[in-house]
């Protein structure tokens, strides 16, 4: 399956944005951003459909100071702060009177700010801080972080921030945030747009699954080429065990980031019956780069297998391999029990095993 588009709103272009007087009445955020002087502060409303209003403009003072008032609250909301070329997310509840943020544009962008007057702000700020000092590495770390979200848009905007790039994995997840999103803000713009995204992430996911050569349930093609020392294995042999079938490539960066991944659940789980058949896609001259990367990728499974004919390779073609890393669960009874799991190999798992 091809890379699904990553949904994650720090993409967002901006838009054009109207300036607003600076003062003390109503609703103010303001703030004090270091080495900020001069620059020009433009505050967005921001929208899943990658839409920005405008909320207003002004400039910071000398000393880095800036005001942004308006007579009407700050409606509940995700907003783009804009100093000079930094930018950086946040939310509001609607129930904010003054917000008072503070930082350093040399670290605005990642979330080193701190700010008063909402607990909304505050409650973000601390789950984007804790994910930089403490960088997510499973699935299940990602889907933790996204359920720290105090306010169903935020669990929502969390969810494309952080489970987006591999969408087509979370897609029950999206149906949640969905859900609780439509619960939350009826008939909004927030609730009726990320439920669009997810209807065409849901759309998409399904055309390309429908143009599968191998589908959930068919019978597993067998197999059969040489490994490193020379000797055949058969995929066809390993029946009655679980088994992962991996495409992969020493050339392949995604490859390579995957493997720990895989090599920790090998581990977790092989005395259980599970097993991982490997098939490179490595090129003819490429037999050393091959061997190499099994050694120092720390591939402790025995069935590693090549042709040595790149996108040549038959067993690709038999599996209608077109990008890769691309694998397939195979269930005790050699049938196709997942296509791809990739961040949900160990849930895959745990219902075949």
């Amino acid at each position: 399956m091809k890379n699904i588009q990553h949904f994650l709103l720090f993409l967002l272009p901006a838009l054009a944005a109207f300036s607003a007087c600076q003062g003390q009445s109503g609703y103010t955020l303001k703030g004090t951003i270091q080495n900020a002087a001069n620059l020009q502060v433009l505050l967005e409303q921001a929208h899943f459909d990658r839409t920005n209003v405008a909320v207003g403009r002004v400039t910071c003072d000398a000393t880095g100071n800036f005001s942004i008032n308006q007579k009407d609250p700050f409606p509940e909301g995700l907003y783009r702060l804009s100093i000079g070329a930094k930018r950086v997310y946040f939310l509001l509840d609607g129930q904010e009177t003054t917000v008072d943020i503070k930082g350093d544009l040399n670290t605005l962008d990642r979330m080193d700010v701190t700010a008063t007057g909402s607990p909304t702000f505050t409650c973000y700020a601390n789950i984007i801080q804790g994910l930089i000092k403490t960088p997510m590495k499973t699935p299940e770390d990602a889907k933790l972080a996204v359920q720290k979200g105090c306010t169903p848009l935020m669990k929502a905007f969390l969810t494309s921030q952080l489970l987006g790039q591999n969408a087509a994995s979370f897609i029950p997840e999206f149906k949640t945030s969905t859900a609780e999103l439509n619960a939350a803000l009826p008939g909004s713009k927030y609730a009726t747009d990320f439920a669009n995204m997810v209807t065409g992430l849901t759309n998409q996911i399904s055309q390309q699954s429908a143009g599968e050569t191998i589908q959930v349930g068919m019978d597993a093609p067998d197999i059969a080429l040489p490994g490193p020392d020379g000797k055949t294995r058969a995929l066809s042999k390993l029946k009655g065990k679980v088994v992962l079938l991996d495409f992969w490539a020493s050339w392949c960066g995604p490859c390579r980031r995957e493997n720990p991944r895989v090599v920790q659940t090998y581990k977790k789980y092989h005395d259980q019956g599970f097993e991982v058949f490997s098939v490179s896609l490595d090129r003819p001259e490429g037999k050393q780069a091959w061997v190499d990367a099994i050694a120092k990728d720390g591939l402790l499974w025995d069935n590693h297998v090549s042709d040595l004919q790149f996108w040549n390779s038959a067993p690709a073609a038999v599996y209608g391999v077109r990008s890769i890393p691309k694998t397939f669960l195979i269930g005790k009874d050699g049938k196709i029990v997942a296509l791809n799991p990739r961040e949900k190999l160990e849930e895959e798992l745990l219902k075949v095993l």
